[in-house]
């Protein structure tokens, strides 16, 4: 059954708010990654999707990247009369508030001392979700999902369970994560950092950019406005092939993508676009195309849109379904979908790569989020009548 997401607020490295992350979508030749040699501790720049009004320097990030987006939804939870409401909070996360951690041990070392500001329990994984629901008084359930780069596609699954079961009337639904030293030095460990902007699918592609962001939906059983999109399918599978690497032949991918289809009663000609997880790393990508291979075959458009925001990780499944989002209540305007340049890797199962600006109608997308001990998400987006 369907559910509604009624609105969107949205925060990333292409910007904040629906306006600004249409603009860098409809822009995609400019260059909305950083370089800075501040968080990897080998001292050599990297590339990471930085929120740029929100400097390293910035304390309290990810509670910052909560609020940019609770306030782009609030007058959608004024017209639902949230006070009257059983109001359910469910975020996907990988690191919560670990930057605060490393800055407070870095200044205890030096001065030995504790920042006044910093709370040990901003760290833990539910304090995005227990900050959101102190913010809007919600009393319902409030949890937060960590499964890595799938969380937040977790968290919009789950909240559906809770509208369906009864035991909320709106979710706030989505993910967070900020920039920190424990993810950009984690991922160069295991030789997965680009030293440059990364490169989807591509013959020289050498690995992903860390990004941060938040994406917050307001989910409901009833539709509260025109521009709302529906959440019609979700998919998950565990293939539990390795602690860090995917099933190389991408059955994990295939089963999560085949499940969110018959959860939406939907065929593979169906879908118009599919966002997929697309990494830039070598296995990711191989295992990805493959999987997208059996499923759709050459004929639906695909594409990652990590070149523009960075891998936000936790955040990772909401933000890329929130391009999803924009992409389909903007049918009528001009929005070009993420495109992936550089000579496609023909090694790579064979898809049907977006590679220049691609603007088309769109009832239906999917977008993908993989994770680490083959945790696996597919969620499909669309427009729909009201009474299906």
């Amino acid at each position: 059954m369907p559910v509604w997401l009624n609105d969107l607020g949205i925060v990333s490295a292409l910007g904040a708010g629906h306006q600004q992350t249409i603009k860098s979508l409809n822009s995609q030749h400019i260059n909305t990654l950083t370089a800075t040699d501040e968080l990897a501790f080998a001292g050599r720049q990297t590339y990471v999707g930085m929120v740029k009004t929100l400097p390293l320097s910035a304390i309290l990030r990810t509670y910052t990247l909560i609020d940019d987006a609770l306030a782009q939804i609030k007058p959608t939870l004024e017209q639902f009369n949230v006070a009257d409401q059983r109001i359910a909070v469910v975020i996907g996360t990988s690191t919560a508030s670990i930057h605060e951690g490393e800055r407070a041990r870095m200044q205890f070392k030096q001065a030995g001392y504790w920042p006044e500001e910093y709370n040990y329990e901003d760290q833990s994984l539910i304090a995005p979700a227990n900050y959101i629901a102190k913010q809007l008084n919600a009393t319902g359930p409030c949890y937060s999902i960590s499964t890595a780069c799938s969380s937040s596609s977790k968290a919009m699954i789950s909240a559906r369970a809770l509208l369906l079961a009864d035991l909320a009337d709106v979710v706030i639904c989505g993910g967070v994560d900020s920039l920190c030293q424990l993810t950009v030095n984690g991922f160069d460990s295991l030789s997965s950092i680009s030293d440059a902007v990364c490169q989807p699918f591509s013959l020289t592609r050498s690995g992903i950019n860390i990004g941060e962001g938040a994406a917050l939906f307001v989910m409901s059983k009833k539709r509260n406005q025109g521009n709302a999109v529906a959440f019609i399918g979700g998919g998950e599978s565990s293939d539990a092939h390795h602690i860090s690497a995917p099933a190389p032949d991408g059955s994990g991918a295939e089963q999560a993508m085949c499940a969110a289809l018959r959860d939406a009663n939907l065929t593979a000609d169906d879908i118009d676009y599919i966002n997929a997880h697309g990494t830039a790393t070598q296995q990711n990508d191989a295992m990805e195309s493959l999987a997208i291979n059996r499923v759709f075959g050459n004929n639906t458009p695909v594409s990652s849109s990590k070149h523009l925001s960075g891998h936000t990780l936790g955040a990772a499944g909401a933000i890329e379904a929130g391009i999803c989002w924009l992409s389909l209540i903007n049918n009528d305007s001009v929005t070009t979908l993420p495109f992936n340049t550089g000579e496609q890797d023909p090694a790579l199962g064979e898809i049907a790569l977006l590679t220049s600006p691609f603007i088309k109608p769109l009832k239906y997308c999917l977008s993908n989020s993989f994770a680490f001990g083959g945790n696996n998400v597919s969620v499909i987006l669309g427009l729909i009548d009201e009474q299906l």
